[in-house]
């Protein structure tokens, strides 16, 4: 950690609880540490994801062209498409909600320069969680590792931070895989914050066995709104990069952003972002018909629902929500 984040400590000397954490929000009391392919592992060693939709709840987000959130927003202002079909809104809300996030850092070799950024963009996050919310850290390179639970208690999240070490490949479809079963496990409202600087390695260089395509899909099926921040670092071949499109895609299918600084000390821009945005929404559900058609000319999964938000006579304005979920099946990632 730099001097000017242990300076930062020091001042704040010890830390204490004043908020609530979410029913059910708590994880083990140890930190759980996963290798790649580990995910699942109980079920046979494929990733599985049971899904039973009664009702469905969607999270809203909604910006003009530049951005900006449209505040003010009723009931009334939106339709849900379901399969292109008008649903009936059964709850809504703009009231505050609080989030619980799991905060996935990468920590492959390639991030050495740059371990002391990341750190204190990592305690920044959880520094200013509004209250009511919580957070979890995972740590991956080849592997990925886990902070005991979720929770607003800054010095946990502080003895994780200062325990990164830059080394190994990068398993980057794994980490995210097992974060998202690590997270879909607690109730309300949830989310996934993925920083990275490079791509996977892939499973011949100690990389991920999960595909590209596991990962995305592990999105889809589950209810977690994923953020991915992605900075240049050296890729599998030696190059500077990073999966541009993988990130983009995971974040846009579950109404996330992708978010690619060019300047590491702008990682912590980023992250600040994912915070207002995580609490500038618009909530809402309604229960789906049983058997909608699909939609015209339409190409899809039977169990898949392609979902559409949109705001009444403002087509000026973009809407970020879920694309889709999957109705009554059993899905399985080999």
């Amino acid at each position: 950690m730099g001097s000017r984040s242990m300076r930062k400590v020091a001042h704040i000397g010890a830390f204490w609880c004043a908020v609530l954490t979410l029913t059910g929000a708590a994880g083990g009391q140890t930190e759980e540490v996963q290798q790649p392919g580990q995910a699942g592992q109980a079920r046979g060693g494929r990733v599985q994801f049971a899904v039973r939709v009664e009702s469905v709840t969607l999270d809203v987000v909604v910006v003009d062209k530049r951005g900006r959130f449209i505040p003010g927003l009723t009931q009334s202002d939106f339709v849900i498409l379901d399969r292109g079909e008008p649903q009936e809104i059964q709850f809504f809300t703009a009231e505050f909600t609080p989030v619980t996030t799991m905060l996935l850092l990468d920590t492959s070799s390639s991030i050495r320069s740059n371990l002391s950024a990341i750190q204190t963009a990592g305690y920044l996050f959880a520094q200013n969680l509004s209250e009511g919310d919580t957070a979890r850290i995972g740590l991956f390179g080849s592997g990925v590792r886990f902070g005991p639970r979720f929770t607003d208690d800054l010095s946990e999240h502080y003895a994780l931070l200062s325990s990164m070490r830059p080394a190994g490949k990068t398993a980057l479809y794994d980490a995210i895989i097992t974060a998202l079963e690590e997270v879909g496990v607690v109730e309300g409202r949830k989310s996934l914050l993925v920083f990275t600087d490079g791509d996977d390695s892939g499973p011949a260089q100690q990389g991920s066995e999960s595909t590209m395509e596991d990962a995305v899909e592990a999105a889809k099926l589950s209810e977690v709104t994923i953020y991915t921040v992605g900075f240049t670092g050296w890729g599998p071949d030696g190059s500077y990069s990073v999966n541009r499109p993988f990130l983009t895609t995971l974040a846009e299918a579950t109404g996330g952003r992708a978010y690619f600084p060019e300047d590491i000390d702008t990682v912590k821009d980023a992250f600040a972002d994912v915070q207002e945005d995580l609490h500038r929404h618009y909530r809402m559900a309604y229960i789906p018909a049983e058997n909608p058609g699909p939609e015209p000319g339409a190409e899809t999964d039977a169990n898949w629902r392609p979902l559409e938000v949109r705001v009444k006579n403002r087509d000026d304005l973009i809407v970020r929500t879920r694309q889709g979920y999957y109705s009554s099946t059993d899905e399985t990632l080999n």
